[in-house]
């Protein structure tokens, strides 16, 4: 952190919003966004058990590492493999075959984001 940042957390008209407080419409929200549908019995047991997963994850923020990048990545990033380009290349009309849905020279999928989304 740079010198002068203010700590969300530490100041003084912030207050922690406690998981546990989760109410049923904000469950529904949260399945919403992550474009999941829950039935009761699924939305009371996600009630009982995210908290616990932010007080988990809460604990595992609190572990002191050391700076030591070496047991972060044990293997040097270059022995990883070597930037070899390779010679082959599917034609378009080769992808079009393996497409399945195509459209003025471009593999066509589904949206992912809609109107829904905004919901």
């Amino acid at each position: 952190m740079f010198s002068g940042a203010i700590e969300i957390e530490s100041h003084p008209c912030y207050t922690q919003p406690r998981m546990s407080e989760l109410t049923s419409s904000e469950i529904s929200h949260l399945a919403r966004l992550a474009r999941i549908t829950l039935s009761s019995e699924e939305e009371a047991k996600f009630a009982q058990e995210l908290p616990r997963i932010v007080e988990f994850v809460e604990q595992l923020q609190k572990v002191k590492l050391d700076d030591d990048l070496a047991t972060s990545v044990p293997t040097p990033l270059s022995a990883m493999r070597e930037d070899v380009v390779s010679s082959d290349h599917l034609t378009l009309e080769q992808l079009e075959a393996l497409a399945p849905d195509w459209q003025g020279g471009q593999v066509v999928v589904p949206a992912v984001f809609g109107e829904e989304a905004d919901a």
